[in-house]
């Protein structure tokens, strides 16, 4: 899609919504619709070979609001909409517009072929119109274009071959118009005509969406494209009922393909019972495979969790393939162990794509993943059961726009901006098909396979494809290195004593005085300070759990994950925030500051990377860290070098710090009475 395309189609987004009678989006797809369609239907059926094609003069008269030419041009405009409508029966009523709003909005149409084979400006002029809407709206409905296109590339959803496509959260219909786009090429391919294309589209097409407004929105983008206003392709309702069985054709093991982002979030419990009890999901839980259990009692979930089950159900055994948006939260999470492990008992996994940062922004900064299932004909009854299955993994790093919303371009040799969006999901998709066929698809480095069985060895069944790309990386840097032959492995877990992180405490916070205990933050634990804003009581009922010693190892455990600092003798006996995590060494078994060392290394922070986990804001666990592994040198003198080394370093670190701060309280002591 090129930018000046997408400005054009935007201004008449701007112009319709603030300027027409047409004010409602909803409306406002449905009324622009019509002009495309008979764009597309002049060239297709009237011999025009631009739909609408003005020369620089003329757009100026036309957006001046001449009444002559306007109501010229808009006179034809409505004679082409009437033959297409006597033609192809698509709409039952007239367009809604003035004559000079017609025209007006006819001028940014301006040179645009419609019957391009090679594109498809329909299509793409209702995705913008669809992620205009919904950013001004608050963007959590909006899935972005190349995301959608992918799922369906990656289920291989045909509905020529039968497959229909159902989205149980189809906000404003992005997944069901991307289907759409698929059944055009499909068809176009076999020199089918538009009614086919219609046809097609009309009968494989279901969704289901909660909000009214924005079902209203998704109902008039596709009734847009597919003319048939009078036939509701998404019905509104709430998803996780079962009553969807009774009120709709959704119906349990029956669909061939599912495409979906449901709306994710802890803060978001669902808590009736009622639909609680219908989900094996809501009575699951555990951190890891051995945990695994099942309540009798339901307990609350968030509705992601629900829609994942809710969208297997609804799959055809055996042949069934679902598309969804997980966060990594789900993907990653200890606490969510039991919920891959249903997955892999009810489904194969085909793919995981890790999303890029920008994805959902500027509305959230959520990190998700694109998952792909496929349907077991049969639920496992133990994991022992799966055999080798591969898995295609990748990480592409652009999505076309950046952390604003703003569409990013790539660079020519010279450093310039072109005209192309800069994205990298075309490769997934070259790789992707080159993995079905069983080919090479190594140039293209952000995707790999991999093998269901190193899922199996995680306790946490990790699936994010970051997991995975990390622990290889740092295992490729132990092998090129020669560092296995030299160095011996041990879990950090079993070299120390502890590792742990307090709970959280409401903190009562008093102004200082003698005996009163600085308290510092994650931010400040690499910083050379006594000095500290916050203090708590000397006899605080918390204290015990907040106080860290001299010699422990801190780690940062959510924001700014994996920064690692030692607790220098000056801050011994502080508190500290439960965002750090304490490794309380056991001198018999490893030095503290050659584990301090190691994490701080470039093969140490890929392993810390390993454990993160977090769909908002990272995060990484005492167990994760336990389960990093710690490389020793076999030869004592590079093990005492190394330790020695960061001894005199945090010797002198501790030095600065009273050095510092004993000179401050000198300067302050002269004007601070």
């Amino acid at each position: 899609m090129d930018s000046d395309f997408q400005k054009k189609i935007i201004s008449i987004f701007d112009y319709t919504y603030s300027n027409t009678s047409v004010r409602l989006p909803s409306q406002v797809g449905i009324e622009v619709g019509k002009i495309l369609h008979t764009g597309l239907y002049r060239e297709e059926k009237e011999a025009y070979d631009i739909a609408f094609d003005y020369t620089p003069s003329e757009i100026k008269l036309l957006q001046s609001g001449s009444k002559t030419d306007c109501s010229k041009v808009s006179s034809a405009l409505i004679k082409s909409y009437n033959k297409m409508n006597k033609d192809l029966n698509l709409y039952d009523e007239e367009i809604r517009f003035s004559e000079n709003e017609l025209a007006y909005i006819s001028t940014y149409l301006s040179g645009i072929k419609f019957s391009d084979k090679n594109r498809d400006y329909f299509g793409d002029a209702l995705e913008i119109f669809r992620s205009t809407w919904a950013k001004q709206a608050g963007g959590q409905f909006f899935t972005d274009q190349r995301v959608t296109s992918l799922a369906l590339k990656l289920i291989n959803y045909n509905a020529k071959e039968g497959d229909d496509l159902i989205d149980l959260c189809s906000g404003t219909g992005g997944f069901l118009l991307a289907g759409f786009h698929f059944i055009k090429e499909q068809v176009k391919k076999n020199n089918g005509t538009e009614k086919e294309i219609l046809k097609l589209a009309s009968k494989s097409l279901f969704g289901i969406e909660i909000d009214k407004e924005i079902s209203d929105v998704g109902n008039s983008t596709l009734s847009s494209r597919l003319g048939s206003k009078d036939k509701k392709h998404i019905f509104c309702a709430n998803s996780l009922s079962k009553d969807i069985f009774m009120s709709t054709s959704i119906k349990p093991d029956f669909h061939m393909c599912a495409a979906t982002n449901p709306p994710f979030g802890a803060k978001i419990q669902v808590r009736d019972q009622e639909i609680l009890n219908q989900y094996e999901l809501a009575k699951l839980k555990g951190n890891s495979i051995n945990q695994t259990i099942r309540s009798k009692i339901s307990t609350p979930r968030s509705p992601d969790i629900l829609f994942i089950e809710r969208n297997i159900k609804i799959l055809k055994p055996g042949a069934g393939r679902l598309a969804i948006i997980m966060p990594y939260q789900l993907l990653s999470g200890a606490q969510a162990t039991y919920i891959r492990y249903w997955i892999l008992l009810n489904c194969q996994i085909k793919a995981i794509i890790d999303l890029p940062g920008e994805t959902f922004q500027p509305h959230t900064g959520t990190k998700t993943s694109l998952v792909i299932l496929q349907k077991r004909q049969t639920p496992l009854l133990n994991l022992d059961e799966i055999k080798s299955e591969v898995i295609f993994m990748a990480t592409p790093r652009w999505i076309g726009h950046d952390r604003r919303g703003h569409p990013t371009y790539e660079r020519s040799v010279d450093g310039m901006h072109t005209n192309k969006i800069l994205t990298d999901f075309p490769d997934v998709e070259k790789a992707y098909e080159k993995f079905i066929i069983g080919e090479n698809f190594k140039e293209f480095k952000e995707a790999y396979k991999l093998n269901i069985s190193e899922v199996l060895k995680d306790k946490h069944l990790r699936i994010n494809a970051m997991f995975f790309k990390q622990r290889d990386k740092a295992a490729s840097i132990s092998k090129v290195e020669g560092l296995t032959k030299d160095w011996n492995v041990v879990k950090l877990g079993s070299v120390v004593k502890k590792i742990f992180y307090p709970g959280r405490f409401k903190r009562n916070y008093v102004d200082k005085y003698d005996g009163a205990i600085p308290f510092l933050g994650g931010s400040n634990i690499t910083e050379l300070k006594i000095a500290t804003e916050k203090w708590i009581r000397h006899d605080d009922p918390n204290l015990n759990h907040l106080r860290v010693e001299a010699g422990w190892v801190l780690v940062t455990r959510s924001g700014s994950t994996g920064i690692i600092s030692m607790v220098p003798p000056a801050w011994d006996g502080f508190a500290m925030s439960e965002h750090v995590i304490r490794i309380i060494p056991d001198k018999s078994k490893m030095s503290a500051d050659y584990i301090y060392a190691f994490l701080k290394s470039k093969l140490g922070q890929l392993e810390l990377s390993k454990g993160i986990f977090g769909s908002v804001i990272e995060e990484i666990s005492p167990e994760g860290i336990a389960e990093i592994n710690l490389l020793v040198p076999v030869k004592k003198d590079i093990f005492m070098k190394i330790d020695s080394g960061i001894k005199a370093s945090q010797k002198s670190r501790d030095e600065a710090i009273k050095g510092d701060s004993e000179t401050i309280n000198i300067l302050e002591s002269l004007f601070v009475k």
